[in-house]
């Protein structure tokens, strides 16, 4: 029988439910992270933190609080010709959320960028797991 753990975080004063299925609460890997994708009241749209750091195989949170669909996709910008080759969460709508699990990445330091807005930048680092 599975069982179902659900987390809760509270994101710019709204409760986001997140379940998260496992066969039992012992095998629930830690979340390592969490990214939000905030909008400044001049609409100015950033990742907070804009630096995260991670072991290799670590998960991450990603809440998107902004009015516009964003994602966190790895590269510099469109033009890196690594853009999206290492994660993508693709578009993640307002008031939405995706995680990701750093299992395909050595340690090392990611840049990431939102695919809708390019100018949004941030940056992974990857430490060995444990």
């Amino acid at each position: 029988m599975k069982k179902s753990l659900i987390i809760i975080m509270i994101i710019s004063g709204t409760a986001l439910m997140l379940p998260v299925i496992h066969s039992s609460y012992a095998d629930v890997s830690p979340v390592e992270g969490v990214i939000l994708i905030n909008e400044d009241q001049n609409k100015t749209v950033f990742y907070q933190p804009d630096t995260i750091t991670i072991r290799a195989g670590g998960e991450i949170l990603i809440a998107n609080n902004a009015t516009s669909d964003h994602s966190v996709t790895s590269g510099s910008g469109p033009d890196d010709p690594m853009a999206g080759k290492f994660f993508d969460t693709n578009k993640i709508k307002p008031k939405g959320f995706t995680e990701y699990v750093a299992e395909n990445l050595k340690p090392g330091n990611y840049s990431f960028y939102s695919t809708t807005d390019p100018q949004i930048k941030g940056l992974m680092v990857v430490i060995p797991s444990k």
